[in-house]
């Protein structure tokens, strides 16, 4: 038994050792002077025997290193937490400032690139109620309030936001592709089979109301891009425009490896096509108040979830477009 103590006795010693470094270490940090831990007979700290554990000069180091565990608990209870907590929700029209990923992101970029737009199409601003959230959505956990905050973003700040990236990107005279859905078949036949069987449920064979065939008047890109000859606009049947339309064709075909991003929604056709163009090799850019979710409060979830190679906001982006636009006429190049 005698040696059975002496090993939880070293091992619960060990312990109590490490705590302390930690301790000095924080006090370090903080530039505080850690309190002295006494010797014991000449003896290194930790090597206090078992008979002496409780007795004497062992008693003493005991209650030492208590104390300093207690410290230790206390110093890390005054230990600032908002890293833990949630971020605060923000107004709608205020983006907070995007940071980019490394490597650094220079107006280079904007060479071989294009801009992409993915699923703004004609559209009326309505609110729903508890009940009209699709139920699909509502099984997910989706509530009218989310939906209705996401549509506010969309029509004040996205949309507005992509026709001002658009502008400054023709501007720079990179190509414009914008994507939508369009199926070519009214019966639907030709879209991803997860999304016919989900407008099936939804709208029966009454395939008016599904809404993503190119014979409907809103199967193409809104108004509000002011989408001009020469540009490029592409019908998809699926989320990922890669695997569901020529996306993939037409970058190719015009020499594109960078690609700017707009559109929605974050955590599905933008999200996924953006992470499909990642696995391709194409480096990504999302101007972040530039795009829509279905629902408000994950929007930024799925832009981290694609992920993208760097995300800016609008404001950022012609900063960036203005630096290039610049250096090229110092460079005399028109």
């Amino acid at each position: 038994m005698s040696g059975t103590n002496n090993q939880f006795l070293l091992r619960r010693e060990a312990r109590e050792e490490h705590i302390i470094d930690i301790l000095a270490a924080c006090c370090r940090r903080l530039h505080l002077e850690p309190p002295l831990v006494p010797e014991t007979n000449g003896s290194a700290i930790g090597q206090v025997s078992g008979a002496d554990h409780w007795t004497g000069a062992g008693l003493r180091w005991n209650l030492q290193r208590r104390l300093l565990c207690l410290a230790l608990v206390a110093l890390c209870a005054a230990t600032p937490v908002s890293s833990q907590q949630p971020a605060a929700s923000t107004p709608a029209t205020i983006e907070p400032q995007a940071t980019t990923a490394k490597p650094a992101l220079e107006r280079e970029f904007l060479e071989h690139c294009a801009f992409v737009c993915v699923d703004i199409q004609p559209g009326l601003r309505k609110h729903l109620s508890e009940a009209e959230v699709p139920k699909p959505w509502r099984q997910a956990g989706f509530t009218a309030a989310d939906v209705n905050a996401a549509t506010d973003y969309a029509f004040d700040v996205a949309y507005p936001n992509a026709r001002v990236v658009a502008d400054a990107c023709r501007s720079l005279r990179l190509p414009m592709v914008f994507v939508h859905w369009g199926c070519l078949f009214r019966d639907g036949m030709d879209l991803d089979p997860e999304i016919r069987k989900t407008l099936q449920g939804e709208h029966g064979t009454n395939y008016e109301a599904w809404g993503h065939c190119t014979l409907d008047s809103n199967c193409r890109p809104a108004d509000v891009l002011r989408v001009r000859p020469g540009e490029y606009v592409l019908p998809k049947t699926g989320q990922d425009a890669f695997n569901s339309s020529n996306l993939g064709f037409v970058l190719t075909n015009l020499d594109v490896h960078n690609i700017v991003f707009v559109g929605g929604h974050t955590e599905a056709c933008l999200g996924k096509t953006a992470r499909a163009a990642r696995q391709r090799g194409y480096r990504t850019l999302c101007v972040v108040d530039a795009t829509f979710n279905a629902r408000e409060s994950s929007r930024r979830k799925g832009i981290e979830q694609a992920p993208f190679d760097y995300v800016l906001t609008t404001a950022q982006f012609l900063k960036l477009a203005k630096d290039a636009t610049e250096a090229a006429a110092r460079q005399g190049v028109r």
